[in-house]
């Protein structure tokens, strides 16, 4: 025959029951109170803003209590090794994040004390900006080729034999380029120069309506090409 727990065996339990339950609550207000951790730390407001220079970004949130934060960071969600901690407590928290790499998606979270901050178990994200182009740097424009002038002391060289050639300072400035051909072709330097045919103005035909084709026609053609 089974014997019925008595009164003083129930309020034996019941005790017993009691001091388990608040021993379970004061270890965790206990860890809560050590760790520094409440919901009055909570980040709230997240904020990153990145860097012009694609090299940085200051992380902010705001709390109720004041507290020292870590932003944890990396590349990938799942690898957030890198830690930016704060130096003083505040409820105005911004971390800057240095040495990131231009145009380059970045994820973290907020650690205070044991507790972590994120978007819902996802990681706040933010990309970098694409490099700075450095300042101070002009890059010339070109906007003609200046007719060259003889300098003193020099003289336009004529064509040998009425024949232009790439190797001679035509020109006088002193400088063997495109420009000495150029001026050799239209007959500059007190001194009509044939050109050199090629191509289609080998037979130009009678470009300039004189009734004979010669030297003049294969110049026309040269110089509307």
């Amino acid at each position: 025959m089974t014997k019925k727990p008595t009164v003083k065996t129930i309020i034996i339990i019941v005790i017993m029951l009691l001091v388990g339950v608040l021993g379970v609550l004061g270890i965790t207000t206990a860890k809560t109170f050590f760790s520094g951790a409440s919901a009055a730390t909570e980040a709230k407001n997240v904020l990153a803003k990145v860097g012009e220079d694609g090299k940085s970004a200051v992380v902010t949130w705001v709390s109720d209590k004041a507290s020292m934060g870590i932003v944890e960071y990396g590349t990938t969600p799942a690898s957030l090794l890198l830690r930016a901690p704060e130096s003083t407590e505040t409820t105005n928290h911004a971390v800057t994040l240095s040495a990131l790499k231009a145009n380059t998606n970045y994820y973290f979270r907020i650690r205070v004390g044991e507790e972590l901050f994120d978007n819902n178990g996802i990681p706040y994200s933010f990309k970098t900006k694409e490099a700075a182009t450095p300042s101070g740097v002009v890059l010339p424009v070109i906007t003609s080729i200046p007719t060259p002038t003889a300098s003193a002391g020099l003289r336009p060289s004529p064509a040998v034999g009425g024949v232009c050639d790439r190797k001679t300072d035509y020109n006088g400035d002193g400088v063997v380029n495109s420009l000495d051909y150029v001026y050799c072709q239209k007959g500059q330097g007190g001194k009509a120069v044939t050109p050199v045919p090629t191509g289609k103005c080998l037979s130009p035909g009678d470009l300039n309506n004189d009734g004979v084709v010669n030297s003049l026609d294969i110049r026309k053609c040269l110089q509307n090409q």
